[in-house]
Formats: structure tokens, sequence, C-alpha cells
């Protein structure tokens, strides 16, 4: 296979972590006692199915693997596991979810690993198999369980600051309440309802990987493929936790829209009580009568009027006006 495919290669050896070995793929995909990873970024169709005859991945898994926006799933083909994961991040200067979807085949001696574009994710697993002991990341499914750690680990900063910033929305409701701040209560939904999109899922795929009958899994790894799904039922409960505070913000910004809305009815409807006498009064004198009372040549005529408008008007209308708060 030529050397110019778009392929990171790491190959793990005992203590030893070689990036980039100047063996062939051919000759490193035959190795025994060693784990071969083989990182591909956004590769394309034809570079992949050539990666797919070396290794005799499943036509199916393969085209999973190139049409990507996969739903997160673990499927077992017997020689070899086909995972769809995750990784969550914020986007810079914002708050809207970014999900970097990563697609694995784990045989055995062998991971690949395919998405598209930078995942800032596999920087993360590179240092923690650069720290792990030598005896464990050759062990079967380690480099696995160490790829759905780092990517379910994302989770929490990412929910821990839209929590925040969910705070500090709901303060703005009671200080500045306005379209805007609705608008980015939104935005965090939308985000919450993509994180929960995957995250369920990834949570229910891991059950395949916690069976007992599962060989390319080493027994001693079990526990940590339980510790992960364990983070995945508290990612799940946090986001429906979120989201039910984010609807009761919801409600108290259209509960308090609708107490402004009746208060200014209220306003509204003292200033037309009144003024409703007054226009009934100055509608009638105003009237065309032949002989206005009282009459129009009075000298007191005018300021009568005027009196009974001034009689007419409640006082204590004038000052819930005056008093009156938006």
């Amino acid at each position: 296979m030529p050397a110019a495919l778009p392929f990171r290669v790491t190959v793990l050896r005992g203590d030893q972590l070689v990036v980039d070995p100047p063996e062939p793929l051919e000759a490193l995909a035959r190795g025994d006692g060693q784990v071969l990873w083989v990182d591909g970024t956004s590769p394309a169709p034809e570079a992949l199915a050539r990666l797919a005859a070396l290794f005799d991945l499943h036509p199916l898994a393969v085209e999973d693997a190139v049409k990507r926006r996969q739903r997160p799933k673990v499927e077992d083909y017997e020689r070899y596991l086909f995972v769809t994961m995750h990784a969550a991040r914020l986007r810079a200067r914002g708050h809207d979810v970014v999900l970097d979807e990563l697609d694995v085949f784990c045989g055995r001696g062998f991971v690949i690993t395919v998405h598209d574009g930078a995942a800032p994710v596999l920087e993360e697993v590179r240092h923690r198999l650069a720290q792990a002991p030598p005896e464990v990341r050759i062990a079967d499914g380690y480099l696995l369980y160490v790829l759905l750690d780092t990517a379910v680990d994302t989770f929490f900063p990412v929910l821990d600051a839209l929590d925040a910033y969910t705070e500090r929305l709901e303060d703005a409701l009671f200080t500045r309440p306005g379209p805007r701040t609705m608008d980015r209560l939104f935005q965090v939904k939308r985000a919450l309802l993509h994180l929960r999109r995957v995250a369920a899922p990834q949570r229910d795929a891991m059950n395949v990987l916690l069976r007992h009958d599962l060989p390319l899994v080493a027994p001693a790894l079990r526990p940590y493929f339980r510790d992960v799904h364990d983070h995945l039922l508290r990612i799940v409960e946090q986001i429906d936790t979120h989201r039910d505070l984010l609807a009761g913000a919801l409600d108290v910004s259209l509960s308090l829209t609708s107490h402004r809305l009746n208060e200014v009815m209220k306003v509204l409807t003292v200033i037309t009580a009144v003024f409703a006498s007054l226009a009934v009064i100055s509608g009638i004198y105003g009237m065309n009568f032949q002989r206005a009372y009282p009459p129009f040549d009075w000298p007191w005529g005018f300021p009568a009027a005027l009196g009974v408008m001034a009689a007419s008007v409640n006082p204590e209308s004038g000052v819930k006006i005056v008093k009156f708060r938006v």
C-alpha cells in the first residue's frame, strides 16, 4: 500500500509507542504482539477501500464510515467491532455544541479510526496511551476503552459550561428581560437536544461491550467499560436535569411576559375609564342641538360643562396611573 495514503500510524509494542514507523503498512498489519492504530482524517473512499481490503473489513461497515453522520452504535462482526461514537466540544466564543463523530474498527491487534477534520479528542487519547502501563495498553480492547472514555469525558465540561450559561440567562430574565434572552434560552435548549441525541444511544450501545462473551475485550477490562457506561448514565441524567431547569426558566419567562402584559392592560383600562366619561359629556354637549343645555350663549356654559367633566373623574384612577410601574 502506498505510503502517501492519509493515515497516521501508531504502533504499541510492549513499552514502546512508535509514531509513523518506517515499515510499510502491509508489514505492520502482519505483526504479532503489538497493537496497530491507523488514524484516517477525512480519507477518500478509494483510500479507505484499500485499507478495508488489507484488514478484510465488511463493506457495510466501510460504507457507514464513508457516509458518516451515523447514530452511535456498536456492531459485532466476529473478527472485529465497528463502533460509532461522538465527542462534544463548544464552538470558540460561543455556546454552540459541536459533535465530532469517530468511527472505529477494533480487531485483535489493530484499531482503525476515521473522522472528518481535526479531532481534538484524539490528542488526549495519545497522551493517555503514553501514560498507560505497557502491559495494559497492549491488552485486547484497551485502546478502544481509551477512545470511548476520552470521548465520553468531553461531555462533562460542555454540560458545565451550558449550566453556568443557563444560570446567567435565568438572572437576565429578571434584570434584562427581552427577546434576545429568549433566543439564547432556545439556543441552549437546542444544544441540549443535540447532546442527548447522541448520548442516549451511546449509552445503549455500551451494553454490547459489557457482554461477557465478547472475545475482543479482555476480561480484566470489563470493569473499565462499566465505568464508561456509568459516566454515560450520569451524562444522560444531567442532560435531562438541565432540560427540566431550562423548561422551568422558559415558563418563568413566559409568566413574566404575561404579567407585564396584564399590568399594561390594567393601565390602559384605567385610562379608558378616566376619559370615557369625558368623551361622553363632550360629545353630547357638542352635538348640533338647536338649543343646548346649558346654552352656548350663556357665559358660564362652557365652564359648567368642564366642571361636570371634572366631577365625573374618579381621583383614585389617576393615583393608580401614577403608581403603576411596567
